[in-house]
């Protein structure tokens, strides 16, 4: 029986096509509302082909880092074939219980993702553990919320009940994984939210360090 691995394994080679004309520049939106700067860290949760990855290389310049995971390794082969500069780092990894020690990054992104995680809360609790203090987590669907639920009810098979969040929901989200400043944009063909993790008490900011990537 197929399960979502190996449904986004199965669709891999053919997913990059099915992308409309005006995501890139959606995507680009998505950049700048994360706040993304150079020489940042980045997290992508569930990468895919690595759509977002271009956008994120620009945004960071190249005294910055991004890791990229996935749980599918045909996705992960697609993205890697593009031949992303060494500062990008690919990792077959599950959300839920990521491989990399507490606050590496300065932004976490889940483009296109959450929705097929089997427990949002837990997933969203393992981005925000990875965050440093004061460091974005942002969730996103370029196209829109009700164009995601109506793909994945017309695509069926494992994804077939996976739904973006309504906004109250994901407000909810969002607080219960330990964020602040939530944001939530839901517009036709746009769909954002946001959150930030919160500053020790003692008011340190952002202390730029190497990422710790596990050992292959």
């Amino acid at each position: 029986m197929m399960n979502r691995t190996t449904f986004f394994d199965h669709h891999a080679a053919d997913w990059d096509a099915d992308r409309p004309p005006e995501e890139d520049a959606r995507l680009d939106r998505v950049i700048t509302l994360t706040d993304v700067h150079l020489g940042y860290a980045v997290l992508d949760v569930g990468t895919g082909t690595g759509v977002l990855v271009p956008h994120l290389v620009r945004a960071v310049g190249p005294s910055g880092r991004i890791v990229a995971i996935d749980l599918s390794p045909e996705m992960l082969a697609a993205a890697r074939a593009k031949g992303f500069p060494s500062s990008v780092t690919f990792l077959e990894a599950d959300v839920h219980d990521l491989p990399l020690p507490d606050a590496q990054f300065d932004r976490v992104i889940c483009n296109a993702a959450l929705p097929h995680f089997e427990d949002r809360l837990r997933s969203m609790r393992e981005m925000v553990r990875v965050l440093r203090a004061g460091g974005l987590l942002v969730i996103s669907h370029p196209i829109g919320r009700e164009a995601v639920n109506r793909r994945h009810r017309e695509a069926g098979g494992p994804v077939e009940g996976d739904r973006v969040p309504a906004p109250e929901t994901m407000m909810a989200l969002l607080q219960e994984a330990g964020l602040t400043e939530m944001q939530v944009v839901d517009e036709p063909e746009f769909y954002l939210s946001r959150g930030r993790k919160r500053q020790p008490e003692d008011g340190c900011g952002r202390v730029s360090s190497p990422i710790d990537l596990p050992r292959s």
